[in-house]
């Protein structure tokens, strides 16, 4: 809660959104202006964050504003994991793209310096660093989902970040890591300040900021620094990204992954099929980046180039709104359930001579067959969310990621 009504009654809206007269943070009227629009007796609370409802900018459909940068993240691990469609990093289309980031490097819980995520990669590094050149650099992304689930790096980020000390040793290991394997930058993707059950706490925001502000002053301009942002409210409200904005090069937005079967476990959602990257829940998720006055031209769109899908309750009701009982079934190559790459999904669709529908109001595509659903992105939707991002002045976008819509390797 915000205002009066939270914690010593001095709390804030993260991401400087507004904070209702009974307490709560939001971006409508009812936060913002008064949450009783007759009577006028619900004023939203000043000082608390914003008192006024933003939209951001806009630059218009035909912009092309996201045009001058264009990220894309290769996983190495895709060469270890997969049973097929395996891709090296020569085996990518690098055309089109500005930076490639490799994911992910670890950081090791005691010393805090940057490590290989797996001892598999080393030979990978000077193979995918090779692929830079004047149009296109090579980074090194650090952390991941996976590296702040419960386990040996649960607290890493949090203990990292929480003296100069610390932080210290962190940089020095990248200052290191960097030029050793040809790195020119590194994208930090801390999956989530602040948040207990993801190893956080309370002095993460700030201990956050202060990484940053250390990291580009030992870097100068001589390497790179990005930020992965978390794609909804529940989880952004925990960065001060204002105050980061200055130390990085650009900012990642995580336009997918909104939804998947971990639905069931979410209280305030039933379990039915929503999609993973419906452009509805895009639009809102975006409006605290406004609320915030982040700069759009910092801000990298995301973009998936896979799927995610659901087993059906019932294969007479299958779409979205539909109730799921659990995941998809994994693919023949990724055995992933409820997520497939793009060219497994080609595949599939090839093979079970499966038609593709285009979803307008979600702005996606979707393919279903018996109880199995899945929800995903091709070339026609995700040049339809390349231009809603340049209506909304976004300076580049980031595609998670190469390796599963990627060369031959086959």
């Amino acid at each position: 809660m915000c205002g009066k009504y939270s914690k010593g009654g001095k709390e804030k809206c993260g991401m400087n959104l507004c904070c209702s007269a009974t307490g709560w943070c939001g971006t409508t009227e009812l936060y913002c202006i008064n949450g009783d629009p007759k009577g006028n007796t619900l004023p939203c609370q000043q000082g608390f964050g914003s008192c006024e409802v933003k939209k951001g900018r806009t630059c218009g459909l035909g912009s092309a504003t996201t045009n001058g940068r264009n990220i894309g993240y290769y996983q190495g691990s895709n060469t270890r994991n997969r049973f097929c469609n395996q891709i090296r990093p020569n085996d990518i289309d690098s055309k089109g793209y500005t930076h490639l980031y490799y994911a992910f490097a670890s950081i090791d819980p005691t010393s805090y310096g940057v490590v290989p995520g797996d001892s598999r990669d080393i030979p990978i590094y000077t193979e995918f660093t090779a692929l830079k050149s004047r149009g296109l650099q090579t980074w090194i992304a650090v952390g991941g989902y996976d590296f702040s689930d419960i386990g040996s790096t649960h607290e890493t980020w949090s203990k990292l970040c929480a003296s100069a000390a610390n932080r210290k040793l962190f940089i020095n290991s990248l200052l290191a890591f960097m030029p050793k394997y040809g790195f020119q930058g590194v994208d930090l993707d801390w999956e989530y300040p602040v948040a207990p059950e993801r190893g956080g706490t309370d002095d993460d925001t700030k201990n956050f900021v202060l990484l940053l502000q250390e990291m580009r002053a030992a870097f100068g301009t001589k390497y790179g620094i990005s930020l992965t942002l978390a794609p909804d409210y529940w989880y952004l409200r925990y960065f001060d990204a204002k105050a980061m904005e200055s130390s990085v090069d650009f900012f990642g937005f995580m336009a997918y992954d909104l939804h998947g079967s971990w639905d069931t476990n979410v209280k305030t959602l039933a379990p039915i099929v929503r999609g993973q990257s419906d452009i509805r829940d895009i639009a809102n998720d975006t409006l605290p980046l406004w609320f915030d006055e982040l700069d759009p031209s910092k801000i990298n769109f995301g973009i998936a180039l896979y799927g995610r899908g659901y087993t059906v309750s019932d294969a007479s009701c299958n779409g979205l709104g539909c109730p799921f009982k659990g995941p998809s079934k994994a693919g023949i190559c990724s055995h992933t359930n409820g997520a497939m790459g793009l060219t497994e999904i080609k595949d599939l669709i090839e093979k079970k001579g499966l038609t593709p529908r285009y979803l307008p109001e979600a702005m996606m595509m979707e393919i279903t067959w018996e109880d199995q659903w899945i929800g995903y992105d091709d070339e026609n939707t995700i040049a339809r969310k390349k231009s809603w991002a340049n209506n909304q002045c976004f300076g580049g976008t980031m595609a998670w990621s190469v390796d599963f819509n990627s060369g031959p390797g086959r």
